[in-house]
């Protein structure tokens, strides 16, 4: 049996897949929530005592704003996971932040 070989105009390419606003979004979304993590550090250097409840809104927004915006690249179970690493992602640093932020206060 002969395989049939994709015709050209069938044939997608690797610049098809590329949209540079999907990417922007999702590059944004990523060093927004890095930097929400972070936030400990910055109120520290401000002498305030950190707080988490603006960081949590920040990062949950952003996550699934980007989520939403991203729908129509990602299926939903990428989506999903998009999300969830967001959080996760924001909670790591901020948990880690914030203990140097103590540390470095006394």
């Amino acid at each position: 049996m002969a395989t049939r070989q994709p015709r050209q105009e069938d044939r997608k390419s690797p610049l098809d897949e590329l949209n540079l606003a999907d990417t922007a979004v999702f590059g944004f979304s990523w060093m927004l929530v890095m930097a929400v993590g972070l936030m400990p550090i910055v109120e520290a250097s401000l002498k305030r005592s950190p707080s988490i409840s603006m960081p949590v809104t920040i990062a949950f927004f952003v996550a699934v704003a980007s989520g939403i915006a991203l729908r129509r690249r990602y299926s939903w179970m990428g989506l999903v996971l998009h999300i969830f690493s967001q959080i996760v992602i924001w909670l790591s640093i901020f948990c880690i932040s914030l203990a140097i932020a103590l540390y470095a206060a006394g």
